[in-house]
């Protein structure tokens, strides 16, 4: 049987220590380890940032940092990758309170060898692997793989603040289905099912990867954002519209897919916070809906004259 092989971020500045450890990863017998060593917090912080690990051994006192300041730091930089506090205490006071601050495990120094070190390794990796699938299963949408509300209240405040911090002009777009009742009515709901799959994909499409898209129930999506370039949120919108048009003329899916939106914007000094800017956005959706509406009217009005 093949070992598995992990990516391991030790962080020591004892090199005798630094060296043992490693010692006892090179004699794990189930697994494979490539070890990247790093001695202070600003070295293991900038690893992190420019390159993928599967697990960190953590040493609470670096040169730069004491103590638990020392996690706090790791885990804010890299939440999803899995943490082992290294301590030289033999109370478990700071190993516990190493748990609740993220840390999937603490081994004391001195006190752990080689198998016990492995298998602290899977053990951490695994169980965190888990706490993230479920955290997802918890945010994500099961019909369309889109975020769900929870999501959306969980993540838009990252959006906020990468507004404040880049300066540039965040924005929020509400949609909803047209017509999505009788796609329901007349055609049965695994139809409407269909159409809210293919609407979220669609989304996916036309969006660039670092938008916040949303489902936030029934036929209602949104997507939240920063512009990269002033006007990118109205592309965004008409390039919908023209992918939707595009998609109307050539499917032979049984139903038309067609959706209102209201745009809104944020900033920096933007008041009032996010129940202003819902506000705003559902506001410009209604207005949207009703010229829909109208231009509905006209249109089969013409067409009987």
């Amino acid at each position: 049987m093949l070992r598995q092989a992990y990516s391991v971020l030790l962080v020591e500045d004892v090199p005798l220590l630094a060296k043992i450890a490693e010692q006892m990863l090179k004699k794990a017998p189930a697994n494979r380890y490539s070890v990247t060593v790093k001695a202070t917090l600003a070295e293991s912080i900038a690893a992190l940032k420019s390159a993928d690990f599967d697990v960190v051994l953590l040493d609470l006192n670096l040169p730069d940092s004491k103590e638990l300041a020392t996690l706090t730091a790791v885990v804010e930089v890299a939440p999803e990758v899995p943490i082992i506090v290294l301590t030289a205490t033999h109370g478990h006071d700071i190993g516990f309170q190493a748990i609740k601050l993220g840390a999937q495990d603490f081994l004391v120094k001195g006190d752990f060898h080689y198998l016990t070190l492995d298998r602290a390794i899977i053990y951490s990796f695994e169980r965190h692997r888990l706490q993230r699938t479920l955290r997802e299963l918890a945010v994500i949408d099961e019909l369309t793989g889109l975020y769900n509300r929870r999501g959306f209240n969980t993540l838009n405040p990252d959006i906020m603040q990468r507004a404040r911090d880049s300066g540039g002009r965040g924005y929020l777009c509400y949609f909803d289905l047209d017509r999505f009742k009788q796609i329901n009515d007349e055609l049965g709901h695994q139809k409407g099912d269909e159409a809210l799959a293919e609407f979220a994909e669609t989304l996916r499409g036309v969006y660039k990867k670092d938008a916040l898209l949303v489902r936030l129930g029934g036929d209602e999506f949104l997507a939240m954002g920063v512009e990269r370039e002033p006007g990118d949120a109205e592309k965004a919108v008409r390039t919908l519209e023209i992918v939707l048009s595009v998609r109307n003329r050539t499917t032979s899916r049984g139903f038309a897919l067609e959706a209102s939106s209201g745009l809104a914007y944020f900033d920096r000094n933007a008041p009032g916070g996010m129940d202003a800017l819902m506000a705003a956005a559902d506001a410009a959706l209604y207005s949207d809906k009703e010229a829909r509406h109208a231009r509905t009217g006209l249109q089969k009005a013409g067409g009987g004259a």
